[in-house]
């Protein structure tokens, strides 16, 4: 029974991974896929798996599997810029959403995420986060790499929920943060740039692995609101605040319960 749920989650992970590299721009939309074996060997598993995930990404409709042709990726950009079925306009473009929109996003998802993991987690999983935190600090003045683990982090950590929903969620989240929020960017380029504020966010995370190691809910739920928080405050410092319009509409959506 383990070795089912352990293979389950590994075809889950893979896909996951392969999707995230469509969405970074490592894979083009259109280009096709590496071929199975090519795929098991980067991902370091069996082509049964690999099979498992390429299913999954069909069932996503991210892929086409086209017969004696290959696998391709679909073109998800063009998703964005139309209005869809449901008369969703695109103004629900990630392009077009607010960062403080998006830091909320983030702090109702992720505080729910932790407690759910605070209760979930499993040994394995602590030992991932500890020794991505103790990379974040072999790497602390490697931006790219840093910036890496920090993903890796907090996605980490969704993944210990065990649910399939919350995981893609944060996935979604992150891929919008990273790639698609220009005052997002000009606050990591800031981070990365600044040890201090490195040193403080590696900080944050090992408080948060704490509470998570002493599968503490509320302090789990505490200390990633307080990293959040902290993002907020560098996020408004970057803002020019003599320019009004920057916050009138954003910033309204930003009230916080106690």
């Amino acid at each position: 029974m383990t070795g089912s749920r352990n293979s389950k989650r590994r075809y889950h992970e893979v896909g996951l991974q392969i999707e995230e590299l469509l969405v970074t721009g490592v894979f083009k939309p259109g280009e096709r896929l590496p071929s199975e074996r090519n795929l098991s060997e980067q991902f370091e598993t069996s082509r049964a798996t690999i099979r498992e995930a390429i299913i999954m990404l069909e069932l996503k409709d991210l892929v086409d599997v086209r017969q004696g042709a290959g696998i391709y990726f679909k073109d998800i950009v063009s998703l964005d810029n139309d209005e869809n079925s449901d008369g969703v306009s695109n103004e629900l473009n990630p392009q077009n959403v607010g960062v403080f929109e998006l830091l909320q996003s983030r702090m109702v998802l992720e505080t729910s995420i932790i407690e759910f993991a605070a209760r979930n987690i499993k040994l394995n999983e602590l030992r991932e986060l500890r020794t991505i935190i103790q990379q974040q600090e072999e790497f602390i003045n490697d931006n790219v790499k840093f910036e890496e683990l920090d993903r890796k982090f907090h996605l980490a950590i969704a993944e210990s929920t065990q649910n399939r929903m919350l995981i893609a969620t944060a996935y979604n989240l992150w891929n919008i943060v990273r790639t698609d929020s220009p005052l997002w960017n000009k606050l990591n380029i800031k981070y990365l740039h600044d040890e201090e504020l490195k040193r403080s966010w590696l900080d944050e995370h090992k408080k948060i692995f704490y509470a998570l190691q002493m599968r503490d809910e509320k302090l789990a739920k505490e200390t990633m609101l307080a990293h959040l928080k902290h993002s907020k405050s560098e996020l408004l410092k970057l803002v020019d605040t003599k320019d009004e319009s920057l916050l009138e509409d954003d910033d309204m959506f930003f009230v916080e319960a106690e």
